[in-house]
């Protein structure tokens, strides 16, 4: 029997990798997407020639619809009879995995959300860099305590990062889900536009032009400001980040004389 077509596949244009989910008839996340999806990830965040990675659903209406709960009731079946522990759940998976390295991937990451976006998909999308919602009849949120479970690859502290712990967690015990609009309103997606693909290629594109050694350090100034770090230790680190943008990087200094001998119109390219 030939096997089943991976849920993930990949565009290249020039610099940006495109990763297409299409995992029909539903468009649920499931453990097949989850390894494919880690494994491509990976495989873009080690390539040097990428510079920014945009994913977007393959499916007409589909961004991730939500992690498919057949597998998760077949979870909660183990559990109950003994296979497995929670203990299970500390060692990860590889959802957990995937937004994990979304967080900290080294190279910029744009959601392009063209259509329904719940759950564990929802939690896939608040891992990114930016979140580009489509214009549509669709719904974007964490749904989970309506079937009495929580998020659980860390959306509550996903959303908590862009709306406050306050209203995440009002969201959350509500099971809340939203319409694009009512996402942007609160912060949840960046923008709403009539095309996501085409802004989120767009926007990818800027990302990945910018050099990754700036990239790379305004990465690791976030996560110490995200950490709580005190104020002195991030300007203390921010100057030392900054010396060594301009010391180990020929780039940089390709960029600056380019800027010395053209003038400032190139800063508003």
């Amino acid at each position: 029997m030939a096997e089943t077509p991976s849920p993930v596949s990949t565009r290249r244009h020039g610099r940006v990798l495109e990763i297409v989910l299409t995992n029909p008839p539903r468009g649920y996340m499931n453990a097949r997407m989850a390894a494919d999806l880690l494994a491509t990830v990976r495989s873009a965040q080690a390539d040097d020639s990428i510079g920014a990675l945009l994913v977007t659903g393959g499916l007409e209406g589909v961004f991730v619809r939500h992690y498919d709960v057949g597998e998760i009731a077949a979870v909660s079946a183990a559990l109950a009879e003994g296979r497995i522990g929670p203990e299970a759940f500390e060692k990860g998976s590889d959802v957990l995995d995937l937004v994990k390295a979304m967080i900290d991937s080294p190279i910029p990451t744009v959601a392009a959300i063209n259509g329904m976006c719940m759950g564990g998909g929802c939690e896939f999308a608040l891992s990114f860099d930016m979140r580009v919602a489509q214009t549509g009849d669709y719904r974007i949120g964490l749904p989970e305590t309506r079937l009495g479970i929580i998020p659980g690859v860390g959306g509550q502290y996903l959303l908590a990062r862009l709306i406050g712990v306050v209203r995440a967690t009002a969201a959350v015990m509500r099971g809340a889900v939203f319409t694009p609009e009512e996402a942007h309103r609160l912060g949840v997606v960046d923008e709403v536009v009539a095309d996501a693909r085409a802004r989120g290629l767009e926007l990818a594109q800027d990302y990945a032009a910018r050099p990754r050694i700036g990239i790379d350090a305004t990465r690791r100034l976030a996560r110490m400001i995200e950490a709580g770090a005190p104020q002195q230790d991030v300007l203390d680190r921010t100057a030392r980040e900054f010396a060594g943008t301009l010391i180990d990087s020929p780039e940089t200094d390709r960029l600056i004389a380019r800027f010395l001998g053209q003038g400032e119109d190139i800063l508003a390219d």
